[in-house]
């Protein structure tokens, strides 16, 4: 039964897989597991031994090989590094006299609880309206390998995680963080130039619009120069 189950889980994931690949234009490397309940929205990328579950992809975003992602809305052009991770769940570490959860949950982890009535929240709720994503990532994130998000985290449009950070706080858009637990390093522009991309929200703009205006993501000031009136 279980090599049966085994075999049917494989063969529904590769026929997951190949439609995503026809409809919607997505790669894969070797390993990846992408759920039924995942929703790409096209031109993504999936290196090896990814794990999608429960997610959804924008426009143009990728991940790096070995992250897994839980729960997870990731918005449009956003670079998620190798080894990233979502961790979900828990423990209280201030009033009560234990971690274990046999003393706070209901669940019975450990095949018993000590208590009729859950005791602590051991998940925090949905991030976004539709209550099915603990984790929001904005659009035109860069996340560094090796990078941990905790439950409930949000990550605002531009910011840019570094490498092997520990995100249990949201993080501000165009903010660089980095560290265990992550804290804010800089901005990446100044809060004029900041307050002018989130209000012009380029990575909704259509194709056509971003190809024709390529030439100029060099350059923050001739891209603001050209656009700040549209």
């Amino acid at each position: 039964m279980v090599l049966s189950n085994s075999f049917l889980t494989e063969w529904a994931n590769r026929f997951n897989k190949a439609r995503l690949k026809r409809s919607h234009n997505i790669t894969y490397g070797k390993g990846v597991f992408i759920g039924f309940s995942v929703f790409c929205e096209g031109n993504n990328s999936f290196e090896r031994n990814n794990t999608v579950l429960g997610s959804h992809i924008g426009f143009a975003s990728y991940l790096g090989a070995g992250s897994i992602i839980q729960k997870t809305k990731i918005g449009r052009y956003t670079s998620i590094g190798p080894n990233v991770k979502c961790v979900f769940g828990k423990h209280p570490t201030d009033t009560f006299v234990s971690t274990h959860p046999a003393f706070f949950s209901k669940r019975g982890q450990s095949g018993f609880t000590f208590v009729d009535e859950q005791k602590f929240e051991e998940y925090e709720k949905p991030k976004d309206e539709e209550g099915k994503y603990s984790i929001l990532i904005g659009n035109d994130v860069w996340v560094g390998a090796n990078v941990t998000i905790l439950d409930g985290v949000s990550i605002g449009d531009g910011a840019v995680i570094a490498s092997n950070a520990l995100v249990n706080k949201d993080v501000d858009p165009y903010t660089i963080v980095g560290g265990v637990p992550a804290k804010p390093i800089k901005k990446r522009f100044n809060d004029e130039i900041i307050q002018f991309l989130l209000n012009l929200e380029w990575w909704n703009k259509p194709n056509e619009w971003i190809s024709s205006n390529a030439h100029l993501f060099s350059d923050i000031s001739s891209f603001y120069k050209e656009m700040k009136d549209e």
